[in-house]
């Protein structure tokens, strides 16, 4: 599936940079300049309620630019226009409707594609607020959504607003079910990756060398075993750092990005011969941030003794501590070890990602829970308290819980909530979202 773009538009200083940075950093996303594209448009890889997709900020609009550097601005604005998949249009909430807000809604018709309104700078709701935002309503674009830049309030709302109707234009599980299950190999370079492939297919499908950048583009390769479908996805790999200007690499190294997000589950693959390094961790933190079910496979493991492959284990939580709830799969392209397991694994992490849990069972997890250990209150002595848990979405599974401060719920109880989920529950392999929500 092509990852959808959803261009970020609207006047200057309606804070649509400080809204692409909010989401980025909240998503942890990978940010870098689009190959063919100028330093005015911006990409931002995003993630929300399973669906992945490009943010791009733009320069403000201007009716009349009066300098070629304007025009050309302009120009790079209306280029991210014409290639989004939806426009995401945000004004300013602090001034009201304006002749230029009309004429760039009339624009924005003409394209006729989906338009999600963000009425921005509504850091605190009251009425006057709320009044301001629905005076935009005038602007024949739909629903509002008020929200604040600055302290991400009203954010997840809106961003609900974008994957639906995101969604209505990808349906991914319509395609991985006409396809198959689409699995990338996803690693530093010389991992054995397209080795990996080969001992899967059990012929030399793909070309291999010991010399590290074999591999340049994303391959995909079809695949049927025990009766599924499988699109098996062999990928470039991603260095620490390159020369954005004129390594070729570079261009194989973001298309691999890519693919971790167009994957249903990650072979995170290692070198179990090399020391982890922070290469490892840093596309452990891409593969995180896409929220993509994962396995990490650690490759050539004939190499190791015993013993070594056992000290290789004891370190794995100290490099990769973020990715506790993966398995981990000894394998080898060379001896096959492990690759009677591979697919076994894929096959589980991606049913766990789709998994709807009873309301019932959570219910009954949460009463259980809550019993044994609560929150700490907070400094004014004001106790938390937790009213349900309920599942909203899959893939990853994502729930939200409602208290009466959730700021009050510290980060260490939240973790030790998450280790007793799953071990109620288990999905191994994928990650899980649990949104904390104030109880209106």
């Amino acid at each position: 599936m092509r990852i959808p773009l959803v261009a970020i538009i609207g006047s200057p200083n309606s804070g649509k940079s400080t809204f692409f940075n909010k989401v980025l950093e909240e998503r942890k996303a990978l940010t870098y300049p689009e190959a063919g594209t100028t330093r005015d448009r911006a990409y931002g890889l995003a993630a929300w309620n399973g669906l992945s997709f490009y943010l791009i900020d733009t320069a403000g609009i201007i009716g009349n630019p009066d300098s070629d550097l304007e025009k050309n601005v302009q120009k790079q604005t209306q280029i991210a226009r014409d290639e989004a998949d939806l426009i995401l249009y945000i004004v300013d909430g602090q001034t009201p409707v304006g002749s230029e807000d009309l004429r760039v809604a009339a624009q924005l018709k003409q394209t006729k594609k989906p338009i999600v309104l963000a009425v921005n700078k509504i850091d605190t709701r009251n009425a006057k607020t709320e009044t301001a935002a629905s005076g935009y309503l005038k602007l024949g674009l739909g629903e509002t959504y008020a929200m604040s830049s600055i302290n991400g309030a009203g954010i997840g709302d809106l961003l609900d607003a974008v994957v639906a109707e995101l969604k209505k234009q990808f349906d991914a599980a319509d395609k991985n079910q006409e396809e198959g299950l689409r699995i990338a190999f996803v690693g530093k370079p010389n991992v054995g990756k397209s080795s990996l492939i080969n001992a899967l297919l059990k012929q030399e499908r793909l070309i291999t060398s010991p010399i590290a950048g074999t591999t340049r583009s994303t391959v995909e390769v079809p695949f049927e075993h025990g009766g599924q479908k499988f699109i098996l996805l062999d990928t470039a790999g991603i260095k620490k750092k390159w020369n954005q200007d004129s390594d070729v690499a570079a261009a194989a190294a973001m298309q691999s990005i890519r693919t971790i997000s167009q994957a249903d589950v990650i072979f995170f693959t290692v070198d179990a011969s090399q020391e982890l390094s922070v290469q490892d961790q840093i596309i452990a933190e891409q593969i995180l941030d896409a929220q993509k079910s994962c396995v990490v496979a650690l490759n050539k493991i004939d190499l190791l003794a015993p013993n070594d492959q056992q000290r290789l284990l004891d370190t794995l939580p100290d490099y990769l501590p973020q990715m506790w709830y993966l398995p981990v799969l000894f394998i080898s392209a060379k001896t096959s070890q492990g690759l009677d397991l591979l697919l076994k694994f894929a096959i589980e992490a991606h049913r766990a990602a789709r998994r709807e849990i009873d309301p019932d069972e959570l219910d009954a997890f949460l009463e259980k829970i809550t019993k044994e250990s609560m929150p700490g209150k907070m400094e004014d002595q004001r106790a938390p308290k937790i009213y349900n848990l309920k599942q909203i979405g899959t893939a990853p599974p994502t729930f939200k819980m409602t208290v009466n401060f959730p700021a009050a719920i510290a980060t260490a109880w939240k973790r030790w909530f998450e280790k007793q989920f799953r071990l109620k529950f288990g999905l191994e392999g994928t990650p899980i979202e649990i949104r904390y929500t104030k109880k209106n």
